[in-house]
């Protein structure tokens, strides 16, 4: 039996097409991002900074150049499922219901998800962050955590998560089995890592592999497949 030969048209013919789908695709993610005004984030922390103003928005930056008003509390506000260490831990309603929806894949790949700690309210960060600067000084409390009105868990959109019910430490979700198909796999649900091990020039905060951010799936998506942080959206 002698074999058809094959053209070199017809072998790089479904691969153009590839291609072409691939750009639509990529095209069709980038016309759904939402349009956002970039914040100057090149001087120091917390010099001429910005108060967040679309405070509805699920795609706000609250950083350390970028605030919240120190009366805001989300309007929206509903219990998550929570690892027990905390009362009432709350998020917004949109997000709460993505949490949830990722707690339930959680399940599936079989471990456990739950949140220790969501929203914070300007007076809770403010006792956290004089206790932490009282115990090991203002440097220090400055990389670890956030002055009050700068905190996201204010924003009702952030959460500190727990894995199989480790709270042993924040830091233990790092080494479960588990935790790479989190980070693989949470952006469909419409969350990012907030502060990654190397985004600390962006983000001005130590790495927290536990602190989880809801913007919805087309942003955590596109920040995800282009190792973004939020902040560098908003173009640190």
């Amino acid at each position: 039996m002698i074999a058809k030969k094959v053209s070199d048209k017809e072998v790089s013919e479904p691969k153009q097409e590839k291609t072409t789908e691939t750009k639509k695709e990529n095209k069709k993610q980038q016309t759904n991002l939402p349009k956002v005004k970039k914040i100057n984030q090149s001087g120091d922390p917390y010099e001429n900074t910005v108060t967040v103003s679309d405070l509805d928005s699920i795609y706000i930056l609250v950083n350390k150049y970028s605030g919240l008003p120190a009366d805001y509390e989300p309007s929206d506000l509903v219990q998550v499922p929570s690892s027990g260490e905390n009362e009432n831990v709350r998020m917004r309603k949109e997000a709460a219901e993505a949490f949830e929806k990722l707690i339930e894949a959680a399940s599936n790949e079989g471990f456990i998800l739950n949140a220790c700690s969501a929203y914070r309210s300007y007076a809770y960060q403010t006792d956290l962050f004089n206790g932490g600067a009282a115990s090991y000084g203002e440097e220090y409390a400055d990389r670890y955590w956030t002055r009050p009105g700068y905190s996201e868990h204010q924003s009702g959109l952030a959460v500190d998560i727990r894995m199989d019910n480790d709270c042993s430490d924040l830091d233990a979700v790092r080494y479960n089995s588990h935790y790479d198909w989190l980070l693989e796999n949470m952006h469909m649900y419409g969350f990012i890592l907030r502060y990654p091990d190397d985004k600390e020039d962006k983000t001005k905060i130590a790495p927290e592999s536990w602190h989880l951010r809801y913007v919805g799936q087309d942003l955590a998506t596109y920040l995800y497949k282009n190792n973004l942080a939020l902040d560098e959206y908003y173009g640190a």
